[in-house]
């Protein structure tokens, strides 16, 4: 797949969340590159706290994207305070050991292949993984690394 048709793939899906989903009026969703999203979302738990994921795939959506943090206050994706403790969430390494983002692949080779955890590019593969983020972030967080 070629970067134009990546592209011309994720802004179908991103406008898709914009206009049609009601469970993306929580999210403050950002498109700064084509193949960039940055997202501002809360836990259910601490509603006061705040994340910003962001997602860099390098083809859309055949690939799972790079899951990054932005610390608002340095504007830098390399501060391990900027992520949430959820699990298989490694913030020390600045990665995640999930089946949803490049790093978990990268981490595990063997899901390319594991019918239960291999990437699945069907459907709005930016809302599963928005969803599945705030899934997570509502249900196994259990507050925002120190170290």
């Amino acid at each position: 797949m070629n970067e134009d048709l990546s592209e011309l793939n994720l802004e179908d899906d991103f406008n898709e969340i914009i206009k049609d989903f009601e469970f993306a009026q929580n999210w403050k969703l950002h498109r700064p590159k084509p193949l960039e999203v940055w997202a501002c979302m809360t836990p259910a738990p601490d509603l006061p706290e705040k994340f910003y994921p962001v997602l860099i795939w390098a083809r859309y959506p055949g690939d799972p994207p790079s899951l990054k943090f932005l610390d608002p206050a340095t504007q830098s994706l390399n501060q391990p305070k900027a992520w949430p403790q959820i699990r298989g969430f490694r913030p020390a390494s600045m990665d995640a050991c999930v089946n949803w983002c490049a790093e978990g692949f990268n981490l595990h080779p063997e899901w390319r292949s594991d019918p239960n955890f291999r990437w699945d590019s069907r459907g709005n593969v930016l809302l599963r993984t928005l969803r599945i983020m705030q899934m997570e972030l509502d249900f196994h967080y259990s507050g925002r690394f120190k170290g």
